[in-house]
C-alpha cells in the first residue's frame, strides 16, 4: 500500500475521533455511497470492453449447453490464490 494511502486512512481516523454521532453517520453513509459508486463504476467498466463482454456471453453460452470441461473448478482457482 502506498505511503499516502496510509496517511489517508490515518488522517480519516483522526479526523472520525472529533466528530459528533450525527456526524458520523453522515459520513458513513457518504463511505457507503462512495463504495457504491466504485462497484458501479467498474461494471461500466467491464460493461463497456468490448471484448470482456464478448468472453462473458461465450462463458454464458458454454454454461447453458452444459459444456462444464471449459470451465476451471473453484477447487483449482482457489490454490492459486
Amino acid at each position: 500500500m502506498a505511503v499516502h494511502v496510509v496517511n489517508y486512512k490515518r488522517k480519516a481516523i483522526e479526523k472520525l475521533d472529533v466528530l459528533s454521532p450525527d456526524r458520523l453517520k453522515v459520513v458513513l453513509d457518504f463511505i457507503e455511497y462512495l463504495e457504491q459508486k466504485e462497484e458501479l463504476d467498474a461494471t461500466l467498466e467491464i460493461l463497456a470492453d468490448e471484448e470482456s463482454m464478448r468472453n462473458i456471453r461465450t462463458a454464458d453460452q458454454a454454461w447453458e449447453m452444459g459444456k462444464m470441461q471449459e470451465f476451471t473448478s473453484w477447487n483449482k482457482v482457489k490454490r492459486h490464490v
